[in-house]
């Protein structure tokens, strides 16, 4: 089990909250996953596509002690505002190599333990692996255990409420295996969020999609295209609005976008989404909004 050749386990997308004894339910965290290897006072930490990620984030250094032979912890990396995670904040600290004065804060929820003490747990059930982390003494500082609920639908209330992303629904009796699992379901709610227009996609000369960015602090980052939302209407009527501010190069996108129509970013859109991706772009985007001059359009 070596830092960066290890895969996580992850849940898959249910539609309603499964119930039943044999679930245990958490609070699904909006930040950055996170693997952290601990050896001989050594913290390394791998995100969830395998990249070494140990200087973007040296608060977790604290965890050197936790254990005198190889730990491995798996969680959530979140940067909180009001009370809730904010995830344009922690995709600013997640885009910085090192982090200097200024960074936004973080914190780091652990959620399962596949190894301690050298001792592989990956085999064992859930129920022993969360056990096993309840009696971890974990030093001051961004480190917390998660919470178990047993009530599911409840839970998930809850989260909508607070504005937050939803939850995972795990089988107590789940081994730990890399990839995606059923014994693992995330059930999340819609988020809403405003995005930049950067630039569009035609067919035939026609506008085909819209192409967004969002800042997180270090100018904008494209964050993928979206057409779901949008009439035939509404497409001829945002190439008519955006034709005047054509440029000749954008941000940097994907090569599948190389080619696309690129525009001044001075026109937003408010965008419904199931969630972020691994790679920062927004998965199933409905356009819901268009913004012009602080005054809101419905597109229908």
């Amino acid at each position: 089990m070596e830092p960066g050749g290890v895969s996580v386990m992850e849940p898959v997308l249910a539609k309603e909250v499964p119930l039943g004894p044999g679930y245990v339910y958490q609070v699904k965290w909006d930040g950055v996953r996170m693997l952290a290897f601990i050896d001989q006072g050594e913290v390394i930490l791998q995100n969830k596509r395998g990249r070494l990620k140990t200087k973007t984030f040296p608060e977790l250094y604290c965890l050197g002690n936790i254990s005198k032979g190889l730990a491995i912890l798996d969680g959530e990396i979140v940067a909180l505002r009001n009370g809730k995670p904010d995830f344009s904040q922690i995709l600013r600290r997640n885009f910085l190599e090192q982090p200097g004065p200024g960074a936004p804060p973080i914190s780091y929820v652990i959620f399962d333990i596949l190894c301690i003490e050298g001792r592989d747990l990956r085999r064992e059930p859930l129920s022993l692996r969360q056990e096993v982390l309840e009696s971890i003494k974990f030093p001051p500082g961004p480190v917390s255990v998660i919470e178990n609920f047993t009530q599911g639908e409840k839970l998930y209330t809850i989260t909508g409420a607070n504005g937050w992303e939803g939850i995972v629904a795990k089988e107590i009796s789940s081994p730990y295996h890399g990839g995606k699992s059923s014994k693992w379901q995330k059930i999340k709610h819609l988020q809403r969020e405003k995005f930049w227009i950067v630039g569009y996609t035609s067919n035939q000369g026609n506008l085909a999609s819209l192409l967004l960015a969002q800042d997180f602090g270090e100018g904008l980052k494209f964050c993928g295209g979206a057409a779901s939302g949008l009439s035939q209407k509404n497409k001829r009527d945002l190439q008519t609005l955006l034709h005047p501010l054509l440029i000749a190069k954008g941000i940097p996108v994907p090569v599948a976008y190389k080619q696309s129509n690129w525009v001044r970013p001075l026109l937003q859109v408010e965008v419904e989404f199931m969630e972020w991706t691994e790679t920062f772009t927004l998965r199933a985007p409905v356009v819901k909004l268009l913004f012009l001059e602080e005054r809101e359009f419905a597109l229908s």
